[in-house]
């Protein structure tokens, strides 16, 4: 499910019914944590098979397993497999979740408590949607991958197979841009905005800083634009005056 515009930019937690409330966090929520936490808890929601291996350094290992069984194993389970990694899972469902997370290792899932009442399960079913919501609150891109082991069709299951490669190959091909660095994009915001500076950026939420960061570089170019038609005309004879406040909502 995808949230509105209107609930990514709010402040508030997102209520998901049988799961709870998911933060967008302040910007000074990730400085209490750290930067670096923050981005690890972010990799581990993430984090799909061949990383879990890495990760333990068993590479060798996951490239030994099969197709086939790579598709039975679950990135949840794994991650509910021992009480290190469990109760790391219920530490970083805890920061993105006003709610309580209680785990139950005997049974495999978590519990979603209020006021000592369940009000959600997280289980290895709606663990990707969770992710999910976490990352569109977080105003980034899951790649959460689709449950192989639901595929019945032989063909289908090959399709599949074939395109979680190419993400995989296109996504190592990508390079760290330090020009959007959090911490560069917090002092641009800070420095640019007219209302925002290095004291108060930080009460808005992560999504926040991101859609400011992005109003304000649309803003800038729309200025530019308009100087230039106002000063030279263009050769369409055509100016788009609603430029400034288009939706920014299908970027996300």
């Amino acid at each position: 499910m995808k949230l509105s515009y209107f609930e990514l930019l709010s402040p508030d937690p997102v209520y998901v019914q049988n799961i709870g409330s998911i933060i967008s966090p302040k910007l000074k929520d990730l400085s209490s944590i750290g930067i670096n936490t923050y981005q690890y808890y972010l990799t581990v929601l993430l984090m799909d098979l061949k990383t879990y291996f890495i990760m333990l350094g068993q590479e060798e290992q996951y490239e030994r397993l099969s197709e086939e069984e790579k598709s039975q194993i679950n990135i949840f389970e794994l991650l509910l497999s021992n009480e290190q990694s469990a109760s790391l899972l219920q530490k970083i469902l805890n920061f993105f979740i006003k709610e309580n997370v209680i785990l139950s290792l005997e049974n495999r899932y978590f519990l979603v408590q209020k006021n000592k009442e369940t009000i959600g399960v997280i289980t290895k079913e709606t663990y990707p949607a969770i992710c999910d919501f976490i990352c569109q609150r977080n105003c980034i891109k899951s790649n959460q991958k689709e449950d192989l082991s639901k595929i019945k069709s032989k063909k289908a299951l090959e399709i599949m197979k074939k395109l979680q490669k190419g993400r995989s190959e296109k996504a190592k091909q990508t390079k760290a841009d330090k020009n959007m660095e959090l911490g560069n994009i917090i002092s641009a915001v800070a420095n640019k905005s007219q209302s925002l500076n290095i004291i108060n950026i930080w009460d808005l939420t992560i999504y926040q800083v991101w859609d400011c960061f992005i109003r304000l570089s649309n803003n800038s170019m729309y200025q530019i634009q308009s100087m230039s038609v106002a000063a030279w005309g263009n050769k369409d004879n055509f100016f788009d005056a609603t430029a400034w406040f288009k939706s920014l909502d299908t970027a996300n």
